[in-house]
């Protein structure tokens, strides 16, 4: 919050006209002062006994709060007064106006993509096409505090309502725009083929990984052939949109009903989704039979595979034994993290 609040200070410090702002509280404290000594000159005693008295008054009538414990009862302590408020109203105007104008040119910036951002353990998304919304959507559906930034080439913030995805413009392999995005503190990256050209999205993933070589970047790729240059980017997973549809197409057509299978997986909107779960410590030592049968009758969940050094096993046998480093991958209704 501190972080986010700082950020915040340092986008408004390099909006600031100080050189107006200093002369405007020049002339306040100016006229405060010497309408306080004019008033302290003027005015009989009874009213105002000391140069504090006069301060005082001087500040509640420039702001035209006027109290009423002091006030003047000359004809000329009169007169500075109306001088004074009409200088107060004025001078407090453009006050209001310079911070109006700064709050409204900070508004605009963000909305063009020009603000920098202040998260931190975000995921970032890279591209903007016609899958973008969708998986913006599932991100908020699997965790609706989760902050997004959109790096895209786009005009406008396609989402000026929403306090946790901040938008910033330029390309997605730019270096300058990727630190603006806040790559260096994020956790997790996609990287979408936004323009069906997969060296494009290679550049933004070899960009991506050397200012932040410990986030977890996801890209997709529109060529199988172009996978190698990807893993020597050090990508740590590759979605090959092609392969994944034709795949699918096959298996739908042997397997009748395969689709709407997988798209309950893989969707977070309704049914049962894929969840990843570090083995408890009392788990550890385990057959795989038992645990799929345990965590079956327990928490209603069905285990579909592990994660073990960063290899995916699908269906262990059933006298796979379970370590603690191992990740459980389950299908549920619900995380039971």
């Amino acid at each position: 919050m501190i972080t986010v609040l700082f950020s915040y200070l340092e986008n408004i410090k390099t909006e600031i006209n100080f050189k107006k702002v200093r002369n405007l509280i020049i002339i306040v404290v100016a006229i405060i002062l010497l309408s306080s000594l004019f008033i302290l000159e003027v005015e009989p005693n009874q009213q105002l006994k000391t140069f504090e008295d006069a301060l005082w008054w001087s500040i509640v009538t420039s702001t035209t709060v006027g109290y009423g414990d002091i006030f003047p009862v000359t004809f000329r302590g009169r007169i500075i007064a109306i001088l004074l408020m009409v200088l107060g109203i004025g001078t407090f105007g453009a006050f209001t106006a310079e911070f109006a104008n700064l709050f409204m040119r900070l508004k605009n910036r963000k909305e063009f993509g020009e603000m920098k951002a202040s998260y931190n353990d975000h995921l970032v998304i890279c591209g903007w096409c016609k899958i973008a919304q969708e998986v913006i959507a599932q991100a908020l559906n699997e965790e609706e505090k989760q902050k997004i930034v959109l790096v895209a080439n786009i005009e406008k913030d396609p989402y000026p309502d929403k306090e946790n995805i901040h938008f910033v413009r330029g390309n997605i392999d730019d270096e300058v725009t990727l630190k603006r995005a806040g790559i260096d503190k994020a956790s997790k990256a996609i990287v979408l083929n936004e323009d069906a050209n997969d060296s494009t999205t290679v550049l933004s993933a070899l960009t991506i990984e050397s200012l932040n070589p410990d986030i977890y970047t996801v890209v997709e790729v529109e060529n199988r052939q172009n996978k190698k240059h990807f893993v020597n980017a050090n990508v740590d997973e590759i979605i090959i949109t092609n392969q994944l549809n034709s795949q699918l197409l096959v298996r739908t057509a042997f397997y009748e009903g395969t689709s709407n299978f997988i798209e309950e997986l893989l969707s977070n909107k309704n049914g049962n989704e894929i969840y990843m779960l570090p083995l408890p410590a009392d788990d550890s030592g385990i057959k795989f039979i038992d645990l799929l049968n345990k965590y079956k009758q327990e928490q209603d969940i069905i285990i579909l595979g592990i994660k073990r050094k960063g290899e995916i096993i699908t269906n262990p046998a059933n006298d796979e034994i379970i370590t603690t480093t191992d990740d459980l991958i389950y299908i549920s209704k619900d995380s039971i993290m």
